[in-house]
């Protein structure tokens, strides 16, 4: 799980943390007193950030970070966060900020609403309680264009929505767990793309990435 440590041991062949270390990243048992890491999975902070800041850090940004090199969207690209107000949701919205995407972003609660819109969403929010008014709320914010990206957590009329809004080279990224799309039920209806991200997986089949 995530954690931000002190590293009281370390192995050899690497040199980016050493004992004595403020650190992040993920770790066996990272609510123990004692956890053990695979240094790959781990870096170095500084003092400008709280163990309490830094341990919220990993999977939201290593999530964010692998769907974006999946779906690739550049600049001046239109963009659909789901449930914008989660942690993914906040970190992908300040990601596409920073490669230059339009970002849209859908969400439950008034309150949600205002706080994406100090963030720079104002009039680019929709719904996610509602499957039609976060349709009819998203076409019209796109207007004769189409998604190149949707970063997703939702389920049922949200996924069939967001596969209609997409452009032909346009990419759904997966990060949910229930009623989701498989890639035979996706192959059978659309012609767009379609990838689902499993941070769990990466790290244990790849964790140099």
């Amino acid at each position: 799980g995530d954690c931000a440590v002190h590293i009281t041991a370390a192995g050899t062949g690497f040199s980016h943390i050493k004992v004595g270390d403020a650190a992040l990243g993920h770790g066996l048992a990272a609510l123990a007193s004692l956890s053990k890491s695979d240094a790959r999975l781990m870096a170095a902070i500084t003092d400008s950030l709280s163990f309490e800041q830094a341990c919220t850090l990993p999977t939201t940004w290593c999530t964010v970070h692998m769907s974006l090199l999946a779906a690739r969207p550049a600049s001046g690209h239109d963009v659909l966060l789901h449930a914008g107000a989660g942690g993914v949701g906040l970190t992908s919205k300040e990601y596409c900020h920073f490669i230059g995407n339009r970002a849209m972003a859908n969400v439950g609660r008034p309150y949600k609403h205002f706080y994406l819109h100090k963030m720079g969403l104002a009039g680019r929010t929709l719904s996610s309680r509602d499957g039609s008014a976060f349709a009819l709320g998203a076409s019209k914010l796109l207007g004769s264009g189409r998604l190149r990206f949707s970063l997703n957590s939702l389920s049922a009329d949200f996924i069939a929505c967001t596969f209609g809004l997409l452009r032909q080279d346009g990419k759904l990224c997966e990060i949910g767990k229930r009623a989701v799309w498989s890639y035979e039920r996706h192959e059978a209806a659309c012609c767009n793309h379609f990838t689902m991200i499993a941070l769990d997986s990466t790290i244990d089949q790849t964790p140099w990435w």
